[in-house]
């Protein structure tokens, strides 16, 4: 089988997939790798990471009591000197007497915080600068609806999809494999038309699927990135936009 022959099958298959495969996550690419702020705020990936590797196992941010005390509002209950240690070493503060951390310790039956004493200075306070500004209740740029953008938005979008701007990371532009129906002749016929792509899988799993390359994406010479978040919502709300324009208004929902 030729290179070209192999690529146009898998291609082919990108949008005959199963619903429900669009979610499954490939290794190495994520969506919050940069443009992870939000909108307004920028924080650091790695402290992002810990929290869910460790923090969420006993800790909620803003949904109460877990195994240990719910996270919101944590830089404001402790003096950040005082969470500096117990992070680091939580036994040793436990051990010195200090109030607040035998208060804690009997309060939560004995259940002792890990000493996490691989992190850094810097990583704590990487992790409690994340939980102030939000924390979990931060979302990438890429989970906005489509139905919410705007016409640079759109615009960017568009511009990605031809190529006429660069991406990121290297990939090449969305038309030199597809086409949708208002550019005419202009995209490749190699894959499927994507006029309809958003009526058909809506808001949520087109934002899944964008996170993942398309097709065989060499991620040698780009540190395992795609697309980043914000241009794949720009892709997103271009794709709507042509959603609406080939079904008519009120045909396309944004909300799924």
């Amino acid at each position: 089988m030729t290179p070209n022959i192999r690529l146009r099958i898998l291609l082919i298959r990108w949008l005959a997939a199963p619903l429900a495969l669009l979610a499954i996550a490939l290794p190495g690419v994520t969506a919050a790798d940069d443009d992870n702020d939000g909108g307004t705020v920028k924080f650091s990936p790695k402290a992002e990471l810990t929290f869910k590797q460790r923090c969420s196992a006993c800790h909620t941010y803003g949904k109460g009591v877990k195994v240990g005390p719910d996270l919101r509002g944590v830089n404001d209950r402790r003096k950040h000197d005082w969470l500096l240690k117990f992070i680091h070493q939580s036994s040793a503060v436990i051990k010195s007497g200090d109030p607040t951390a035998t208060a804690l310790f009997a309060e939560f039956k004995q259940q002792r915080m890990p000493d996490w004493t691989d992190l850094s200075e810097q990583d704590i306070n990487d992790i409690l600068y994340y939980i102030s500004i939000g924390g979990p209740d931060i979302k990438p740029p890429d989970e906005r609806l489509a139905s919410t953008a705007t016409a640079a938005e759109q615009e960017a979008g568009r511009k990605l999809f031809y190529g006429e701007t660069r991406f990121k990371y290297g990939a090449q532009g969305c038309a030199t494999c597809h086409r949708v129906q208002s550019s005419g002749m202009r995209g490749g016929t190699m894959a499927p038309d994507l006029s309809a792509v958003y009526t058909k899988y809506q808001d949520v799993a087109l934002t899944s699927f964008l996170r993942h390359p398309c097709s065989e994406w060499d991620t040698r010479g780009s540190d395992g990135h795609y697309m980043t978040a914000r241009e794949s919502f720009a892709i997103k709300a271009f794709l709507h936009h042509e959603a609406r324009q080939n079904e008519g208004p009120g045909m396309v929902k944004g909300n799924q």
